[in-house]
């Protein structure tokens, strides 16, 4: 059984305020085949591999959202479930992003952050 689900938004914003549209999942993803670097935004690795700042604005346990500054590349959110789920959201390039991802249905979030692609 695949355990990869894409899902999760990124809401590009502005320069100076937060504009833009919803990239929904499926604009961009990992694939269960596809080994990807897994960046947690718990374990502290901010500043390191494209996200230069981030800031979680929402966390329950079951689903989180973050203003994120992506400074090179491109990056996805990443979310890690407690029955092993994986949730991907679309990679993006260097601007301010409102990250965000969810266990619905698949347990707690074990793990959350971003992935380069």
């Amino acid at each position: 059984m695949n355990n990869v689900g894409i899902r999760g938004i990124a809401v590009a914003a502005g320069a100076v305020a937060l504009t833009g549209g919803i990239l929904l999942a499926g604009a961009g993803s990992a694939s269960a085949d596809t080994e990807v670097k897994h960046h947690s935004a718990i374990g502290g690795e901010v500043g390191t591999s494209h996200v230069g700042r981030w800031t979680t604005t929402y966390y329950d346990g079951v689903a989180w959202n973050a203003t994120v500054f992506v400074d090179y590349g491109r990056s996805g959110a990443y979310t890690k479930c407690s029955d092993g789920h994986r949730v991907y959201g679309p990679l993006v390039g260097p601007g301010t992003w409102l990250w965000g991802g969810d266990c619905y249905n698949h347990g707690n979030i074990v793990d959350y952050g971003w992935y380069d692609g």
